[in-house]
Order: C-alpha cells, then structure tokens, then sequence
C-alpha cells in the first residue's frame, strides 16, 4: 500500500512565498537537428506544434499475453503519428532477461516497448513507483532496452526518441534532457515521489523524497534546470505520493504543482492514481529578488578615481521584490492509457470506482505559428479513451458515441455510460 502525503497546506503557501526562484526563460529558437521520421513528419520552424500527453502504459498478464502488441494502439495511431511529440510512462520494467511478469512485481520484454513507439510515442518517462520492481538488473535491462530500441528507430527510421527517469550510477544527480522540435527547445524531466521498493536500486531511479526538505531541495533543482539551460518550454512528468484511484484533486497537490511552477516547469503532466483527474490553466505569481540585479546591477570602478559606491553620493533606497507573472499547465492525473486493471467490465454497475481505470484521456496541445508556447492562445483538446476487451485483447479505443453506439448489448449502455461519466474536465 503506499503512503498518503501528510503535508499541510500552510506548507505550501508558505513554502511558495519563501522560496527564491530564478524565472530564467530563454525564448530563442533553434534549428531541428534530428532528421524527419516517414511516420512522423518533421514541420519546419515556427509551423503549429502539437505536444500529447497520456496516461500510463502498465501491462498485466492479459495485456504482455496478447499475440500482436500492435493491435492495441490501432485506433490511436493515427493521431500519435501526426503530431509533434507524444509523451507517455511506462510504468514496468523492460528487461528481456527477466521472465514476464505481471502484478505486483512487474516486467514485460522490449518489443513491448517497441509497439508503443512504433505507435507514435517519442518521450518516455521510467520514474515511478514500479520502475525498480525487479531491482537493479531490471533497471538495467530497461536503460539497455530503450537503448537498442532509440538506435534502431534513428538508423532505420531517422526519428528520434527520448527519456527520462533513470540514472547510470547512483551518485549522479537528476538530469532533464532537452529535446529540439521545429525550432523549439522543450526540456523534460521524469520523476518520481514514490517508489514500492527501497533497496539499492533506488539509487538508479530519478526519485524525490515527498518530504518538505524533499520538495524544498527539489524545487532547487529545478530553478538551476531551468537557469542552466535555456528552453522554451520545461515540462516536468511526476508519479505523485498520493492514495490511488482518487478523482478528486487535492489542494495540497494544486499548491505544491504552483510551487514547481515558480521553480522554471511549464507543463507538469502527473501520473500514479490509476484514473483521470482534472487539467487547469494556472497563473503563477511570484516574486524573485535575483531578478532585481539584472535592473540594478553593481557599480563598476570608473575609469578614473574610485569605485561608484565610494563616492559620497545620497543612498539609494533598495529595491524591492518585483512581482512575476506566468501560465502553466497543470494535468493532475492522466490515469491508465493501457492496463489489466479493468480486464472484466462491469456492466451492472458502470459506475464502480473500479471502472474508472479502464477510462483515460490523450490531452492534445496544439500552439498556434508565430505563437511560441503561449498557454493563452493554445488548443487544449483532451480525446477521451477507453480499453476495450475484444478478440485481440485489450485494446485502446477513442470513446465516442459513434463506437459506443455500433457496440452490441451490453457493451452498448455501459460505453455509453462510461463516456457520459468521463469528462476530463478543466477545473
């Protein structure tokens, strides 16, 4: 069972106030500098981006059992092709030394994970609570496996894949990696607040203590991220230290989400309870007093007589904190975007807490041209999913009520009534 977080709310209030945030935001483009996939074309600079955004693929023995891995991202591939980027978790090991593995401990084999970026998927997050699951050879094996996996797609497709998540040795420190896109710098950064094993392989897990010297260090981290490499657009995939299968977003959680975005993230994509909560576009003030030095910077000694300061001039009064403003994009929990968990539907009872993790959401970003990642003038267009137990398996499925409608009973009523239930609200 995991831990629910203890934290107060005052905590983050007073931890937002307190923090010293530095609001480094490079605005310069680049040139691409991967070469454009036949599956997913490369749209030159300043074109329309698309950014998606899932939930997370798990693999229950009736998911890794299945005979053709491809034949569950069929009704979805279309649209994880077209875009500019898909982001995904992967929430098991990949090793193929270790045998298939279903819950608790889990693991499945790299052509697994080969049919998700056949499928369109491009960045991967590896941090959460089931990435050590099979200890350190199965973090090994899944570190080689997208390995292989990122140079076949290169050599063969020219199109690159990224991810984030796990460390080569235990003293290394979290590391975004920073992905060029149609003349964008997106960093990205995955990480985890929660782990189900605590042996030595934490220590090859991109893992952040849920604690309030966690979270303060943590949110260093991220402003020297953002202050040392300059991009257009952070984007943060946290497993979050929460109770499953809860719909209802905490304050807390909004609070903290508000932290990291003053820290320099744009985009915090949160994964771990198994089912969607909702999205919102937050402003974010704050006040920064580095800021203040790039306003009034330090007298320097003039070219004859002493320094500035040493002269006997009126003192200046210091200034004050100034006030900083930005958008940020919080999606609170994306739920399953594939698992076993609701292998069996309920038809009797649609309504089932339990039948909520069979629903999820891809949340489509679109930025206009010429716009650059301004959340004020972006497309938000969540296209609800649902896993559908068919001949070939469990399968992803776009939740319309055309599908829903073409189902026999009682498929029928109760995809209809699950689409009537999944509204993956902004809140």
């Amino acid at each position: 069972m995991k831990k629910t977080p203890r934290f107060h709310s005052i905590f983050y209030t007073l931890f937002f106030i307190v923090l010293i945030v530095h609001p480094a935001v490079c605005q310069t483009s680049c040139r691409i500098t991967e070469a454009s996939a036949k599956e997913k074309a490369s749209a030159p600079p300043s074109e329309n981006l698309v950014l998606t955004f899932s939930g997370d693929i798990m693999a229950h023995d009736i998911n890794y059992l299945m005979k053709d891995y491809n034949k569950i991202y069929e009704d979805v591939k279309e649209l994880l092709l077209s875009d500019g980027l898909s982001f995904t978790n992967v929430e098991m090991p990949v090793c193929d030394e270790l045998p298939l593995s279903s819950y608790p401990s889990f693991n499945v084999h790299s052509d697994y994970l080969k049919a998700a970026a056949e499928a369109g998927f491009d960045v991967f997050s590896f941090a959460n609570n089931h990435t050590n699951d099979r200890q350190v050879k199965g973090i090994e094996g899944t570190a080689k496996s997208f390995a292989v996996l990122h140079e076949a797609f290169l050599q063969e497709k020219g199109r690159r894949l990224y991810s984030s998540g796990l460390k080569a040795k235990k003293e290394e420190d979290l590391k975004p990696v920073l992905i060029e896109k149609n003349g964008f710098k997106i960093l990205f950064l995955a990480l985890t607040e929660i782990l189900n094993s605590h042996d030595s392989s934490k220590g090859l897990v991109y893992y952040s203590e849920p604690s309030f010297a966690g979270k303060k260090a943590l949110t260093e981290k991220i402003r020297k991220m953002r202050t040392e490499n300059p991009c257009d657009l952070f984007v943060i995939s946290l497993h979050v230290d929460e109770k499953e299968y809860g719909r209802t977003v905490l304050k807390a959680k909004r609070n903290w989400f508000k932290v990291l975005a003053a820290a320099g993230a744009d985009i915090v994509w949160a994964n771990h309870p198994h089912v969607l909560q909702g999205w919102e576009i937050v402003d974010i003030e704050y006040e920064d007093e580095h800021i203040n030095s790039l306003f009034f910077p330090q007298t320097e000694e003039a070219e004859n007589g002493p320094p500035e300061t040493e002269k006997k001039l009126p003192k200046q009064p210091a200034p004050k904190p100034l006030k900083f403003r930005k958008k940020a994009f919080f999606m609170y929990s994306m739920g399953n975007f594939i698992s076993g968990q609701r292998r069996r539907p309920n038809y009797k009872n649609p309504q089932h807490y339990w039948e909520y993790t069979g629903d999820s959401a891809l949340m489509q970003l679109k930025f206009p041209k010429g716009a650059g990642f301004d959340f004020a003038n972006a497309e938000v267009t969540p296209v609800l999913i649902t896993a559908y137990t068919g001949t070939d398996g469990i399968v992803v499925k776009r939740l319309t009520p055309e599908w829903a409608s073409a189902l026999p009973e009682p498929e029928k009523s109760y995809y209809l009534k699950r689409r009537s239930e999944e509204r993956f609200s902004r809140n």
